[in-house]
């Protein structure tokens, strides 16, 4: 055999006998160790908290979750680091048709900048108006300036056309489903005195039906938002190595 056939063989013993220790795990046990059924579980646990960001009840119970978590498993040193942030705060707030008893929560959307939703004390009571998915179109031939405008949530940045023709405030229908950028959509990095509101489905469609079968609506809203420190964390935990080599790296 050729010498350098020889050197090569040799050479593909030394790369199998030195191949690293991860080659031995098995792949399929350690994925029994986290069932889908599980994770579901722990997914349905998270999101029945609320509202998870910082400063909120719920981010309060998802940081226990997870430390209560991670010692469950053993992880080693597990640590956590509090600190303060500035947080934007839902004090609540309603919706009322003019001449019904029946109030209905809404809930403020992300500040503009540091504006926030907030109402005067004693509220604001406006007309409303159906402006659909918030292009031109659905608003053409309606008194948008000085009135509420009731519009889909997945519309993009198309609240602005509204806000273009003087509308007040925005009520956003929840929809079936939606995705992270429609939120990050919904709010401007100045600060815009525009109150954007969020209502669910249920309600958001019963207002539409009104507008559609009774004509023009009169609400009546109140809402509150403020600023406050509230504490947050970060809550790490060691997954210890096990490769030979590697096991002390970062």
């Amino acid at each position: 055999m050729p010498k350098f056939a020889m050197r090569w063989i040799a050479f593909g013993w030394i790369l199998v006998g030195a191949a690293p220790a991860w080659t031995e795990v098995d792949f399929a046990e350690l994925a029994r160790t986290a069932p889908v059924e599980r994770v579901q579980q722990t997914m349905d646990t998270f999101a029945g908290l609320g509202s998870r960001v910082a400063g909120y009840r719920g981010a309060d119970q998802a940081a226990q979750i997870v430390q209560e978590r991670f010692h469950a498993i053993g992880l080693d040193d597990v640590t956590v680091h509090e600190y303060d942030v500035s947080i934007p705060v839902d004090k609540g707030g309603f919706l009322q048709v003019v001449g019904s008893d029946e109030q209905v929560a809404i809930h403020g959307l992300w500040p503009n900048l540091v504006k926030t939703s907030t109402l005067p004390e004693d509220g604001v009571t406006k007309r409303l108006i159906d402006a659909g998915a918030g292009e031109y179109a659905d608003m053409d031939g309606k008194q948008v300036e000085g009135s509420v405008a009731l519009m889909d949530f997945n519309s993009g940045d198309a609240w602005l056309n509204a806000a273009y023709l003087g509308a007040q405030a925005i009520i956003f229908i929840e929809p079936d489903s939606t995705v992270y950028l429609e939120g990050e959509k919904k709010f401007l990095t100045m600060p815009l005195d525009l109150p954007r509101f969020w209502v669910n489905r249920q309600v958001g469609q019963r207002l539409r039906r009104q507008l559609a079968t009774e004509g023009e609506q009169t609400l009546h809203l109140q809402y509150r938002m403020d600023w406050e420190r509230r504490p947050a964390w970060n809550i790490l935990g060691t997954i210890p190595g096990y490769d030979p080599l590697l096991k002390e790296d970062v």
